[in-house]
């Protein structure tokens, strides 16, 4: 495979591996999981507000199925269903994403949500964070993540704030929902803070065994002209 049939990297395909958690692509094999999150406003009212709950099990499974012959940077996201590890297998516990994923900007948002209380008590959200921080900055060469919290979700912005992020704004009465106008923080996390900061450090090696905040230079698997020509094929017609 000569450079010029060099395109775009598949940048999100694999799994990441933590010790505890393994963020997979979202696919048809997660309906059943991601059906049932949808289903749940108390979660998802924490998660993503702008979710469509209404949508059947059939509905989710066809844009799965869909999604998984597009690059992710076609679809400017990247989503996962987080896994833990019991026993000899892995249980989905919650769901994780970059969405509006900018390569051209270099940025992306981050949105982790752990579904039950007892996964959350156990750091699962932090484990997911630190191992999409290590995708984020060191594969995807991000330089800034940002993450939008809603004004009464305070636990969750103290938590954003004691892993990295920086509170940019508070944005009032900036949506609108059945339950009337909520307020917004928006936080953001640099590159150069990621790459120098002393928790996210601390944390890593905790939790994952090994430092993150270390740059390093692993590439994501390149995409042939063969492959992307399959992708634009499969996709005729396709809906966004």
């Amino acid at each position: 495979m000569t450079d010029n049939t060099l395109h775009y990297s598949a940048i999100g395909l694999q799994p990441l591996q933590g010790n505890l958690l393994q963020l997979v692509r979202a696919a048809p094999q997660y309906t059943d999981f991601i059906y049932a999150c949808y289903r749940n406003d108390s979660f998802m009212d924490l998660y993503r507000l702008a979710q469509d709950r209404g949508l059947s099990q059939q509905q989710i499974s066809a844009r799965l199925a869909l999604e998984q012959k597009k690059l992710p940077q076609e679809l400017n996201r990247i989503e996962w269903v987080v896994l833990k590890r019991q026993a000899d297998q892995y249980i989905p516990i919650g769901l994780a994403a970059l969405a509006d994923y900018q390569p051209q900007y270099q940025r992306a948002e981050l949105l982790v949500g752990i579904l039950e209380d007892k996964y959350r008590s156990k750091g699962a959200g932090i484990e997911a964070s630190l191992l999409i921080f290590d995708f984020a900055f060191n594969q995807v060469k991000l330089n800034k993540l940002i993450t939008l919290v809603y004004g009464y979700n305070a636990f969750a912005q103290k938590n954003v704030l004691n892993i990295g992020f920086q509170q940019e704004g508070y944005l009032k009465e900036h949506l609108h929902t059945h339950t009337g106008f909520i307020d917004l923080y928006q936080n953001g996390l640099l590159k150069t803070d990621f790459f120098n900061n002393a928790r996210l450090k601390r944390l890593s090696l905790k939790m994952l065994n090994r430092d993150i905040t270390q740059a390093n230079e692993r590439v994501s698997t390149p995409v042939s002209d063969e492959l992307l020509a399959q992708l634009t094929q499969a996709l005729k017609p396709a809906v966004d």
